[in-house]
C-alpha cells in the first residue's frame, strides 16, 4: 500500500544532498578481530576525535539510559540445487499473512514465508529439496514448494522446529555490500551479544560493537540499560531513488514489554542514549502513538500501526515524560506491553524526541538511514563522514561506529 503525504510543510529534500563517495576499501568485509575492537567517531561536538569503542563510558553522561534493540538475526538464506544444476537461493523475508515470527519459527512440519527468490526463472514448477543431518543417526529433508511469485511453503520430515531447520541448513544473511561467502564466524559476529527475539534478516549493527564485559562495566558505572525489539527487514538496504517524498518506506514489526515500557517511563528524565537507527525508529514510533492517543486519532489499544509520514502529521508537542506516561497508563493492568508495525520515515525538519545521543554505524549513500542521521545530528553528517574516511575508519555493517548528539538539545 502506498503512503499518502498529507503534510503541506514537508521540506523539499534533494537526494543529491545525501550522496557521497564511499571508497571500496572503507567498506568493512569482516568484523574486527575481536568483538569490541572497533573504533567510535565522537561526532557530537567539534573538533571530531576517534577513540576505541571500549572507551565509550568516558564520553557519555554518567546517569544515562542506554537503549538497544534485542532482535535476533535468523539464518535467512537457503540454497537449493536443482537436478539440472541450477542454483536457487530462497531468502526469507517474513512469515506469510503476518503470522507472528515466534509462531512461524516454532512451527513443526510446515510453514509458509514471503521470500525473495534468486534465479527464479529457473524454478517455474516442481519442488526443491535438500537433505540435512540432525544427529549422527538421524537425517531430515526440507522441501520447498513455490505457491506464488514471492511465497514458498516449506515442509520437513523431522519432529523439529523450523528455527532448528534453519540453524542446520541456512546461511547468515550478510548485506549485499559484503562481497564474500559467509563463514562460520559470521554466525556469532553478525549477532549482538544481547540478541534474544528471533525475526530479523539484518543485524542492528550499532549493537555489534558491545561486549558482555563492556555492558557490565557500563552498568557498574551507573549506565542503566533497557531493550526493545524491532525486527529489521531487508528494506533497510534499499536506497532512495528519485524524489525523496515519493520513496515508499518498508514496514517493520516491533514490540516493547510491559516491564520495558515501565522502565522507559520511570527513566524518561535521564539522558537517553539510543543504540542504532532501528531502536530510534521504534522509540519515535511509540512517541507518535502516544500523540495519537492524546489527540483521539488512535484508540487505546495495545496494537497499532505507524505510517510513513506520521511524524509530519503530528504535533511533536508532548514531552518525553508525557508521551511515555500515556503509554504506561494505557498498559496499566494489562501487562501485555505494546506491539505494532512501523514504516516511519524520519527526515530533517521535525525534532527527534526520544534520544539525546545516538550511537550508529556509518550508512550507505542515498539511504533512509543517512537521512535519519541528518534529522538527528547536531553536527553535519557530511563533515563527520569526510573526517572518518580521511582517517581510514571502517564503514557499514561490520565497520566502526559514531556518536551523535540531538540537534534540538
Amino acid at each position: 500500500m502506498r503512503h499518502t503525504r498529507q503534510s503541506m510543510n514537508f521540506p523539499e529534500l534533494d537526494i543529491r544532498d545525501y550522496d557521497y563517495h564511499l571508497p571500496e576499501e572503507n567498506i568493512a568485509q569482516f568484523p574486527p578481530e575481536k568483538r569490541g575492537g572497533s573504533k567510535i567517531l565522537l561526532a557530537h561536538q567539534q573538533p571530531f576525535s576517534i577513540v576505541g569503542f571500549n572507551e565509550l563510558k568516558h564520553h557519555i553522561p554518567k546517569n544515562a539510559l542506554l537503549i538497544f534493540n534485542e532482535t535476533k538475526v535468523i539464518p535467512a538464506r537457503l540454497i537449493f540445487n536443482k537436478s539440472t544444476g541450477a542454483r536457487i537461493e530462497i531468502f526469507l523475508l517474513q512469515p506469510e499473512k503476518n503470522t507472528d515470527y515466534q509462531l512461524a519459527l516454532s512451527s513443526k512440519q510446515s510453514c509458509s514465508w514471503n521470500v525473495l527468490i534468486g534465479n527464479a526463472a529457473k524454478w517455474k514448477s516442481g519442488d526443491l529439496s535438500i537433505g540435512f543431518q540432525i544427529t549422527d543417526n538421524t537425517k531430515g529433508i526440507l522441501t520447498a514448494r513455490r505457491t506464488s511469485d514471492n511465497t514458498v511453503l516449506f515442509s520437513w520430515n523431522a519432529d523439529i522446529e523450523f528455527s532448528e531447520v534453519l540453524s542446520l541448513l541456512a546461511r547468515v544473511p550478510l548485506p549485499p555490500y559484503i562481497r564474500r561467502d559467509t563463514v562460520m564466524e559470521d554466525r556469532d559476529r553478525y549477532q549482538t551479544v544481547f540478541a534474544r527475539n528471533e525475526g530479523s534478516v539484518a543485524a542492528p549493527t550499532a549493537g555489534l560493537h558491545f561486549t558482555t564485559e563492556q555492558l557490565n562495566e557500563l552498568n557498574q558505572n551507573g549506565i542503566m540499560q533497557i531493550a526493545l525489539t524491532l525486527h529489521v527487514g531487508l528494506g533497510t538496504f534499499r536506497p532512495v531513488k528519485g524524489n525523496i517524498a515519493d520513496h515508499e518506506m518498508h514496514t517493520e514489526p516491533f514490540f516493547v514489554s510491559s516491564e520495558q515500557l515501565n522502565q522507559l517511563t520511570e527513566n524518561a528524565d535521564r539522558p537517553w542514549i539510543v543504540v542504532g537507527t532501528t531502536t530510534l525508529r521504534a522509540l519515535e514510533s511509540l512517541y507518535i502513538f502516544a500523540e495519537k492517543i492524546k489527540s483521539g486519532e488512535s484508540t487505546a489499544s495495545a496494537e497499532f500501526n505507524i505510517a510513513q509520514w506520521d511524524k509530519w502529521n503530528s504535533g511533536n508537542t508532548l514531552s518525553r515524560n508525557e508521551a511515555f506516561g500515556i503509554l504506561k497508563q494505557l498498559n496499566a493492568g494489562k501487562n501485555i506491553g505494546l506491539f505494532g508495525n512501523t514504516s516511519l520515515f524520519i527526515t530533517k525538519g521535525k525534532p527527534v524526541k526520544t534520544a539525546d545521543y545516538l550511537i550508529t554505524n556509518f550508512h550507505q549513500p542515498q539511504s533512509t538511514l543517512l537521512m535519519l542521521v541528518d534529522a538527528f545530528a547536531s553536527e553535519h553528517w557530511q563533515k563527520a563522514y569526510e573526517f572518518a574516511i580521511q582517517n581510514q575508519m571502517r564503514f557499514l555493517s561490520y565497520g566502526d561506529a559514531c556518536l551523535f548528539k540531538n540537534r534540538f538539545l
